[in-house]
């Protein structure tokens, strides 16, 4: 019998699919396996697969077993897909996508994946993998962050089969194999040393940030906000987030427990990390006497610094004072230094966090350290901003050697110089005296 009772009270319908309807399928498991809440349910299921069957054998259609398969790719992103996407039914993630994430999601589909498949039925895409192959393998060569795209065309066939709208998923396999072209090639082209400043290229930025304060081409607030974010090796984010209540002057420390994302809304730091840092003297100093500046230049518009007060605001396109920066806030700051100083070499805020990390390493301070300063979740991703040689003072083999040689003469008299084996297969250590 194909119809079971489960321990759930609930009927499981499986069926074997003929050999015939397998290799025109394209399907690698013979199995027709389904579970539904009531009996009626699954006996109509039943019924409807072997007429699925009858059909495709009447008139070779693979249609047949996808009859939801014709509705276009863009009406079931918009009409289904995208809904449980939000609600976090898409993935494996325990949270649901930030509204960020959804922004960037709509994007992506709006700019890149619509353009592509969005006028051409599930059916039609899930049939003609040669075709998806190809219009994906072009998109890979022009854009780099192309695993996002790939990722999200396998998620809406993984849903259109979870839902029965196709019978599988037969591009699974053939989207794994389409190479991200253009990030590799970024990747390979770059060198290590266009990835962060070397300590003469750093020492020119303090230099030109230095002038252009004291001409009055920056503005204190804007000096400060540099400082900051390199004394911290902060992400931006984390830097634009800091109010004064997060600032300790007395026991000279500074915590760093939110951000902001790219609409100005507060959020958790990566990782949701709270990290508290030891002030440094010069940032200490740049901070006090930014906090009375901008207590001066607040009380002008009739508003009182508060404790809630965040460190840096900018008065955006439309007029408005004291709002959160703009994600690119600093970008802008770094890039119009650049552009008055042309003979500094190109540097973002990320860049700067990558100098940070790399001298760090340079000069000595452990792998460990580096990547408790960043809050890095593992000593793995340390690894990615460290762009600095690894430094060998001592081979395992080197160190193996002198034990070897010091074990083997107790006191500390005497030098290994090779190895025997006796007859019976034993070693000993041949050692000089």
């Amino acid at each position: 019998m194909s119809i079971t009772k489960t321990k759930n009270n609930t009927y499981r319908v499986r069926k074997k699919y003929p050999i015939d309807i397998m290799q025109s399928l394209g399907l690698s498991n013979p199995d027709y396996d389904k579970i539904f809440k009531t009996r009626k349910e699954a006996k109509q299921a039943e019924l409807e697969f072997e007429n699925r069957i009858i059909k495709f054998r009447n008139n070779n259609s693979i249609s047949s077993f996808e009859l939801g398969g014709e509705a276009l790719f863009k009406d079931f992103y918009k009409d289904v897909w995208l809904d449980d996407y939000k609600s976090g039914l898409t993935s494996s993630y325990t949270q649901p996508p930030s509204i960020v994430t959804i922004q960037n999601t709509e994007d992506l589909f709006r700019l890149h994946i619509l353009p592509m498949f969005g006028a051409y039925s599930l059916n039609y895409l899930n049939q003609h993998r040669q075709f998806v192959i190809q219009k994906m393998n072009a998109k890979a060569k022009e854009y780099a962050n192309f695993k996002v795209i790939r990722s999200y065309v396998n998620q809406v066939f993984d849903l259109a089969e979870e839902y029965e709208y196709i019978e599988s998923n037969r591009l699974s396999k053939s989207l794994r194999k389409v190479k991200a072209i253009k990030k590799n090639h970024l990747k390979t082209a770059k060198c290590d040393e266009d990835k962060y400043l070397t300590d003469t290229e750093l020492m020119a930025w303090f230099q030109a940030v230095q002038e252009d304060l004291d001409d009055g081409s920056l503005s204190y607030q804007d000096y400060t906000l540099f400082w900051t974010t390199f004394f911290l090796s902060d992400r931006k984010s984390e830097t634009y987030a800091l109010q004064w209540k997060h600032v300790d002057f007395k026991n000279k420390t500074i915590y760093l427990t939110q951000a902001l994302d790219k609409f100005g809304n507060v959020k958790n730091t990566k990782g949701n990390k709270n990290t508290q840092f030891s002030l440094p003297d010069r940032l200490e100093r740049m901070l006090i006497e930014w906090k009375q500046r901008q207590k001066n230049e607040l009380a002008e518009l009739n508003i009182k610094q508060t404790r809630d007060q965040f460190l840096f605001t900018y008065c955006d396109r439309q007029g408005n004072l004291n709002q959160r920066l703009h994600t690119d806030y600093l970008n802008y700051r770094m890039k119009s230094i650049h552009r008055r100083h042309p003979n500094l070499k190109s540097c973002s805020p990320h860049k700067l966090r990558h100098t940070t990390a790399t001298l760090a390493k340079l000069h000595g301070m452990s792998l460990e350290k580096i990547s408790e300063a960043l809050t890095h979740s593992n000593i793995g991703t340390t690894r990615v901003y460290v762009n600095a040689n690894n430094v060998v003072d001592l081979t395992p083999a080197n160190f193996t050697y002198d034990n070897l040689n010091k074990n083997s003469r107790g006191d500390s008299v005497g030098t290994l110089v090779g190895i025997s084996t006796k007859k019976d297969g034993s070693r000993i250590f041949g050692v000089e005296r």
